[in-house]
């Protein structure tokens, strides 16, 4: 047993050693180690979606496949990560046409919807009337947006790639303990309607290792599978969606439903010290804003002065205000708002750049400058 052990060890650690002189990423005294592979890779928040992915690559599938096949099975095992009731984007690249991509499936607000709708009547905003219930609810966008990069790239038949989650929505899976924690910790929300809490309060409060399954899903992912969009923003998904809006003060229409279409729209490029930067644009804040801060900051040695160091906090700071105070005013969809993308502009960046006070407190509202 002794010799076993001392085994064990030395052949750990020459096995450390081997990795060190190649200069991989593993640091032996860290309790998590990255994964390596060497043809292909899924990242998701939950390890069922990611090994659907997985799955779908070894039998074949390219990235796109596999995209859509994790899209659907997150909305089974981690709801508020992805879900068929929202809606999202999607960048792509092509290695093989060196193209790039982006896809816009958001939701979209109802055709009844008006402007002062999250509003009471002394014209206060009404927070909660656009976050909880279902007038909070915009017309769904992932079914039609998974659906469409499949049809542009896919290579898989598409009932195939949704096979995955209706197996986890139907035969169930035990509940993370981070999904447990979290449903606990929102069921006084969640159980206010009927649906919900009959789905993931059968008992409360949830423990460790509860199984979940959810038919109704299984059966809704069942009619997108035979029958694509159709499955859903037609038909028996739909009449049900209409009748539980009717019901409840929400506003989506079958009209609403038959109506959506996601929108292609290019993607952002850009440049950080010689790393190119594909990103997704308007309506989404994230890209512009991204590339607007590295603009800024590629002017700056971040390594020499050290992580989390009082002067990298403090740039950092300033240099995110500029940019949340830009997005509070220029940002909206493009569809009925004309977005000035010159924020992406290095020498926007170079303005911003000769503005920066660090170590001041700075009011983010104060803060204007010349966008032409």
């Amino acid at each position: 047993m002794i010799k076993n052990l001392k085994f064990l060890i030395i052949i750990t650690c020459a096995f450390s050693y081997t990795l060190n002189a190649q200069n991989l990423v593993l640091n032996p005294s860290s309790i998590t180690h990255p994964v390596l592979a060497s043809k292909g890779m899924v990242a998701t928040q939950h390890y069922l979606a990611s090994k659907v992915g997985e799955d779908i690559l070894s039998q074949g599938g390219n990235a796109y496949d596999a995209a859509v096949a994790v899209g659907f099975a997150l909305a089974v095992v981690l709801p508020r990560a992805g879900n068929i009731g929202g809606g999202g984007f999607m960048v792509m690249h092509d290695a093989s046409s060196k193209e790039s991509f982006s896809i816009d499936y958001r939701e979209k607000a109802p055709l009844k919807a008006s402007r002062d709708m999250y509003l009471n009547e002394d014209g206060s905003v009404n927070s909660l009337r656009s976050t909880i219930g279902y007038l909070a609810i915009g017309v769904p966008g992932s079914v039609y947006g998974m659906w469409e990069v499949h049809q542009k790239f896919g290579s898989i038949a598409w009932e195939e790639l949704l096979q995955p989650a209706i197996k986890l929505a139907d035969g169930g899976f035990i509940m993370s303990p981070y999904m447990t924690m979290t449903l606990n910790k929102v069921h006084k929300k969640l159980s206010q309607f009927p649906s919900t809490e009959s789905i993931f309060y059968k008992n409360y409060p949830i423990e460790f290792n509860t199984p979940l399954t959810q038919p109704d899903l299984a059966r809704t992912l069942t009619l997108i599978a035979q029958n694509g969009v159709a499955g859903f923003y037609e038909g028996e998904v739909a009449d049900k969606i209409v009748d539980a809006m009717e019901k409840n003060g929400g506003l989506i229409s079958h009209r609403d439903l038959k109506k959506y279409r996601p929108s292609w729209r290019k993607p952002l490029s850009s440049k950080y010290k010689g790393i190119d930067i594909v990103t997704m644009g308007p309506p989404s804040s994230g890209g512009i804003h991204l590339i607007q801060m590295l603009n800024i900051l590629e002017n700056h040695d971040l390594q020499a002065y050290g992580h989390n160091n009082p002067r990298y906090v403090s740039l950092l700071a300033e240099v995110m205000k500029y940019a949340y105070a830009d997005r509070s005013k220029y940002l909206g969809d493009p569809d009925f708002f004309e977005v000035p993308v010159n924020i992406v502009n290095k020498e926007y960046a170079k303005k911003i750049l000769m503005k920066l006070k660090l170590f001041k407190l700075i009011r983010a509202t104060t803060l204007s400058i010349n966008i032409n």
